[in-house]
């Protein structure tokens, strides 16, 4: 008698009723014999596609090797006062806008400081950006491409939220 997997079988159209030994055949037989492995070479490790960031240009150095370059070093950055948990949406709205945000967690519990340097760290390694520590109580989370100019760093300075290395 056959079983209730190989009368499913038969009646989605997926076997024949008249095959050769199908009755006496695993599911995972069956399900092989439909759908076969696609072959790969032995011994050679296959790589995916290499993806260019975005708002990246890729430009040969002297040496012939390729630097990847910053198409947004003329951005100016957003500095977020952090007073409750709700403010990661806005820094993550900033990151996916492609804005640098510099946290300001100088007024923050250590609790709320632990909970939203997580969350940034899990959105900075899903977009592939940076997160970079520029003053006590302050962290710079950059977008990937992006980069703060020499202008920049001296404006953000001058309002209290950047301190620059000497």
């Amino acid at each position: 008698m056959a079983s209730l997997f190989s009368k499913a079988m038969l009646y989605l159209g997926l076997t024949e009723e008249d095959s050769d030994g199908d009755q006496d055949r695993s599911p995972r037989d069956l399900e092989e014999q439909m759908h076969p492995a696609p072959e790969s070479p032995q011994g050679r490790r296959i790589e995916p596609p290499a993806m260019a960031a975005r708002n990246t240009a890729i430009r040969p150095n002297f040496a012939g090797v390729g630097v990847v370059r910053s198409s947004r070093a003329d951005v100016q950055a957003d500095i977020l006062v952090v007073e409750e948990f709700a403010d990661a949406k806005i820094l993550a709205d900033r990151v996916r806008d492609r804005v640098p945000v510099v946290l300001d967690f100088r007024r923050v519990d250590s609790d709320l400081l632990r909970r939203v340097i997580d969350f940034s760290s899990g959105l900075i390694y899903a977009l592939d950006g940076t997160m970079t520590r520029v003053g006590d109580g302050l962290v710079l989370v950059l977008p990937p491409g992006t980069d703060l100019s020499q202008f920049e760093k001296r404006r953000l300075a001058s309002l209290g939220a950047y301190e620059i290395e000497h």
